[in-house]
């Protein structure tokens, strides 16, 4: 790499009150003095959603160069529908970033996929294990910073590589957290001992048993107060003041003085001012107000665990550990258990006691020991030195990125990739070689990707720079094809497909169906390996046939089709994805023929369907099994939830295998446009299928006879005018909720069926 610095491109949450937020801005503010850094703010909070007009008056901490740095804002309510908006004025038209730093914390990770070069995760995090979501999001980083040795010891432990791992710990200003002889406040003009609490109510850190330890082990006659800031906007639970939550758990007491959002000033008086300061948290992810108070030089108290340790280990008034627990939300936290995982630590509240009562008899002892600690402290972690080492690790990432390598991949669609770090321009271009027509161009740098949304079978040629880089060739690849519908009739139909796709591309295929076992033994798919369906594998192409369907609810989606899938035959639909010819084709059910389940002559029907338009009346079915068993049929109904009649009998929710054994035993299967007819079908079995909904000739495999009515509304089905809704039994776009709903299937008679039945019997 050239000596010429990156420059950065920082998505956090800049703006803001938080321990969190203060730190982004004092860490950046320094950075920004090596690198040119503009920053993407992004936020949670409703409270900005109005800044369009007015984005810096109400927030006075933000220094002149916080607005020469802030370039966006991104926003996103509560239900985590992102709404992105630009408000500040120095948008990135000229700003050509090429390394990404993400102050990545739990809910914060959903922008960051696309951006232009390598991208580093800064990530703070309080329990030993991150969620798994967040988790996978943090792998993608090609650098990971942590505040502390503990949280990358976690890291490590979950399975993030060791050198991807670098520890950048957080600072202290110590230009304004110092001690200060001179401060004044009111409230420490009674000559009482002062203990400050400067936090926020929640679980994590013991908020509540901090106040309870306080009350038990100081007396009422005792001068001791503690001063309390604990207010919590975002705690789970349904109190909306300090006040109510004191009340509910019975811990009212005068001694408590509860501090309503101090301003900045405020707080960096009471922690100069006050005697002791108390924290005793399950976990800190590294506990800022700790690091600010010790800098003030005063004694301070903490739980003897988790990231604190980088800068409080062997100073301050530490408490003992218990042990661990699993990190749950608990009944007052900001979190809720879903953004937890992993263990929290099991403070020592008796211990904590102790220690309290030692930091008030041997005061003036500890107030000198605080006081030389101070200076250790303001002297190591200054945002100077932290700033000193995030630019070591940045320059050794940028050294050490590879010259630019493209990669290519096939995942429902093809993919360009461009990794490495020189700064270069590719025209990439994706051409259907039987029409060298150009589907899709784009022009991308390195560190970026392009792709093309048509995810069905294409013989692609890649062009890179108007050289071809890459043709497609299927041979000898694993290629994983994946079935999306559970419906039973396109698993039959689409599944002998993938044979077809094999024999044309001599490849390798993965299948994952909602139904293997029935294909799974069959020698036909003897090479073929079987997964279940959402099941990863590593993979040189993808391809998935489905129903798919346009944003507008359409079925003209030429993403996931060629064609519009209810305007040609089902096989079909599996075959355009797959770029075969259309053919029809059947390798049977794996399954152990048993005897014969009924004695005699027996027809087999499927009278019930999952939808209204499919369904023929039921009095139909029942005069239609008089008729039959009037010519010594026996008639077995397979329906799902059962079908009762006279001469019926019923057989329903049966195993798979009984029912194909009771479908291969039967003289007749009769039924309708549904599953069964497809079962049927497979097994090699003549179907008499009652389906007047599609018309004829559409979808006609062998072994059929369909029965329709041409003098009454049919065909709606391959209308382009309707989309069909599975959701809605009475579907009937054109008669719904008249007398002539679903006329197309009520129209076809018992007589009809029968004649038809019996001159299928007689041959």
């Amino acid at each position: 790499m050239s000596d010429k610095k990156p420059k950065l491109f920082v998505h956090g949450c800049y703006i803001g009150t938080t321990g969190f937020n203060n730190h982004t801005r004092d860490f950046f503010r320094e950075v920004s003095k090596t690198y040119q850094t503009k920053i993407r703010n992004f936020t949670v909070s409703k409270d900005w959603n109005g800044l369009e007009d007015e984005p810096f008056n109400k927030e006075e901490y933000l220094t002149p160069q916080d607005k020469i740095l802030l370039d966006q804002q991104t926003y996103f309510d509560n239900e985590r529908k992102l709404k992105d908006f630009p408000i500040y004025p120095n948008h990135l038209n000229n700003f050509d970033h090429n390394l990404n730093i993400v102050l990545a914390e739990v809910n914060h990770h959903y922008f960051y996929q696309d951006y232009k070069g390598p991208k580093i995760g800064y990530t703070v995090w309080e329990t030993t294990r991150y969620p798994d979501q967040f988790f996978n999001k943090l792998k993608e980083y090609d650098q990971i910073w942590v505040p502390s040795e503990w949280q990358k010891q976690c890291t490590i432990e979950q399975g993030i590589p060791e050198k991807k791992i670098k520890v950048v710990p957080e600072a202290v200003d110590s230009k304004i957290f110092h001690p200060n002889s001179d401060v004044t406040l009111p409230e420490y003009d009674d000559g009482r001992f002062k203990f400050t609490v400067f936090g926020r109510w929640d679980y994590r850190k013991s908020t509540k048993e901090i106040i309870e330890s306080f009350l038990e082990e100081f007396d009422k006659d005792e001068p001791v107060d503690l001063i309390i800031s604990i207010d919590n906007p975002f705690a789970k639970d349904d109190f909306e003041s300090t006040e109510e939550r004191l009340k509910y758990y019975n811990l009212e007491d005068p001694r408590l003085k509860i501090k309503h959002f101090p301003t900045r000033e405020e707080y960096i008086k009471y922690l100069q001012k006050g005697h002791v300061f108390l924290s005793c948290a399950r976990s800190e992810g590294w506990n800022l107000p700790l690091i600010e108070a010790m800098a003030c030089g005063t004694p301070s108290i903490y739980s003897n665990c988790s990231a604190q340790l980088e800068f409080a280990k062997g100073r301050g008034l530490p408490v003992k550990i218990k042990g661990t627990t699993p990190a749950l939300g608990g009944e007052y936290s900001t979190y809720s258990q879903s953004d937890l995982s992993g263990e929290f630590y099991k403070p020592d509240y008796e211990d904590l006691k102790k220690v309290m009562r030692d930091s008030y008899v041997n005061y003036k002892k500890h107030k000198k020991k605080a006081l030389e600690e101070s200076i250790e402290i303001r002297e190591k972690f200054t945002w100077t030195n932290m700033a000193k080492i995030a630019e070591k690790e940045i320059d050794h990432l940028m050294s050490n990125i590879p010259p630019n390598k493209i990669e290519i991949s096939f995942e429902n669609g093809p993919k360009v990739e461009v990794k490495g770090s020189h700064n270069k321009n590719y025209k990439v271009e994706f051409i259907d070689s039987r029409t060298d027509k150009i589907i899709h161009s784009s022009t991308i740098s390195n560190n970026m990707w392009t792709k093309c949304d048509k995810s069905y079978y294409i013989p692609w040629v890649i062009k890179i720079n108007d050289e071809i880089k890459y043709k497609l060739d299927l041979k000898d690849q694993i290629v994983k094809i994946s079935l999306e519908s559970k419906s039973i009739g396109d698993t039959l139909a689409w599944t002998p497909q993938v044979l077809e796709f094999i024999k044309k591309h001599q490849c390798k295929v993965v299948l994952s169906t909602f139904h293997n076992e029935w294909f799974e033994g069959l020698k036909e798919y003897k090479d073929v390996i079987f997964i279940k369906p959402g099941e990863g594998f590593k993979a040189y192409a993808h391809y998935q046939i489905g129903w798919f369907k346009s944003e507008n609810n359409d079925w003209d989606n030429s993403k996931d089709h060629p064609t519009p899938p209810n305007t040609i035959p089902l096989i079909q639909a599996a075959t355009d994805i797959l770029g075969l010819s259309h053919i029809s084709k059947n390798t049977g059910l794996n399954f152990k023929v048993k005897p014969r389940p009924i004695k005699g002559k027996y027809i087999c029907i499927g009278p019930q369907s999952t939808a209204g338009l499919k369904e023929w009346p039921h009095q139909n079915w029942r005069k239609l099994a008089k008729i039959l068993h009037a010519e010594g049929y026996k008639i077995v109904s397979l329906s799902l939830s059962g079908f009762k009649g006279t001469n019926i009998i019923s057989k329903s929710k049966l195993p798979w295998e009984e029912l194909f054994n009771y479908l291969h035993h039967a003289d007749m299967f009769i039924g309708l446009g549904s599953g069964l007819s497809w079962i049927n079908w497979a097994l090699n079995k003549h179907t008499v299928m009652i389906n007047n909904f599609v018309p004829y000739g559409y979808d006609i495999p062998n072994n059929l006879t369909k029965i329709e009515n041409h003098k009454v509304c049919n065909g709606c089905w391959v209308n382009k005018d309707y989309v069909f809704d599975p959701g809605d039994w009475d579907w009937c776009p054109v008669f719904k909720g008249t007398e002539k709903q679903h006329i197309c299937q009520k129209s076809i008679t018992v007589d009809q069926v029968y004649n038809k039945v019996l001159s299928i019997l007689n041959k």
